[in-house]
Parts: C-alpha cells; structure tokens; sequence
C-alpha cells in the first residue's frame, strides 16, 4: 500500500478525500465507500455496482429468514399507497 496523501479530519469527522485521488478511482458525489477497521488503520474501498440477482438472493434470504410474508407487504403497502393519495387529492 502507498501514501497517497496526508488528509485531515473536520470538527465533524470529516474528511476531504484529494481531487487527483476521486479522479483516479471514479468517485463521484454521494458515492458510498466501505470503511473498514484494522487494529492502527482505516481502509476507504469503493464499493461496487451490486447486481439485481445479488440484490434478488439477499432479500429472499433476509425474507426467509424472518418469516415475512410478501404479499402482506405489498398489500399494506397498497393501503399506505391510497391512503396518501386521498390525502393529496383534498
């Protein structure tokens, strides 16, 4: 690993990350990177486009996991649905 650069932290904890460095990796404004933790070190990694399929298994695991049942869930949210249009339409 290199020293890309010295950064320093705000009163609120944040940090500025060098043009030249958001350049060479791609970041973009509101770009979410993973913070990990080491025992003296934190590592910045982008992180990457998740595909729908990734998406699709980790919501049916999380589904299966916890007993939900989806088509409660689209019908409360159906109900949620009307009831903020009603409210728009007076």
């Amino acid at each position: 690993m290199q020293v890309e650069d010295v950064v320093k932290v705000s009163s609120k904890g944040q940090i500025v990350i060098p043009k030249r460095v958001r350049k060479m990796f791609g970041l973009r404004t509101g770009e979410r990177l993973l913070l990990a933790i080491g025992k003296d070190e934190l590592l910045l990694r982008k992180l990457g486009t998740v595909s729908l399929e990734e998406i699709s298994r980790k919501t049916s695991q999380i589904i299966e996991k916890e007993g939900i049942d989806v088509d409660d869930l689209v019908e409360e949210a159906m109900v949620r649905a009307r009831k903020k249009e009603k409210r728009k339409s007076k």
